[in-house]
C-alpha cells in the first residue's frame, strides 16, 4: 500500500496534465473559430455556455463546489461582467 502523501503526488500530477492537455485543445479550438474576434454579445453568451458546459460534468462540478467550500478558490465576484445568461442577439 502507498502512502497519501504518494497518492496525491501522482494525483497532482495527473490532473495538472490533464488540464493542460484540456487548456490546450480549448485555446486551440477558440483560435480555429477566431472567438477573440466575436462580438461582446457573442463572448458574452461563450463565456455562459461555457459555464454550463463545465457544470455538466459531475467531476468538476462536484470539484469545484469542494474548493469553494474550502476556501480554496479566489476571492471575487461571481458571475463576471463578462459571463451573462444567453440574450436574443448570439448566433
Amino acid at each position: 500500500m502507498r502512502s497519501p502523501a504518494e497518492h496525491f503526488q501522482d494525483l497532482e500530477a495527473l490532473m495538472l496534465t490533464k488540464a493542460a492537455e484540456l487548456e490546450a485543445a480549448v485555446r486551440s479550438l477558440q483560435q480555429q473559430d477566431q472567438t477573440t474576434e466575436w462580438p461582446t454579445a457573442w463572448k458574452r453568451h461563450y463565456n455562459h455556455r461555457f459555464a454550463q458546459i463545465f457544470c455538466q460534468s459531475r467531476p468538476l462540478r462536484n470539484w469545484a463546489a469542494d474548493a469553494a467550500a474550502w476556501g480554496l478558490l479566489p476571492d471575487r465576484r461571481y458571475p463576471s461582467a463578462g459571463n451573462q445568461p444567453a440574450s436574443s442577439d448570439h448566433p
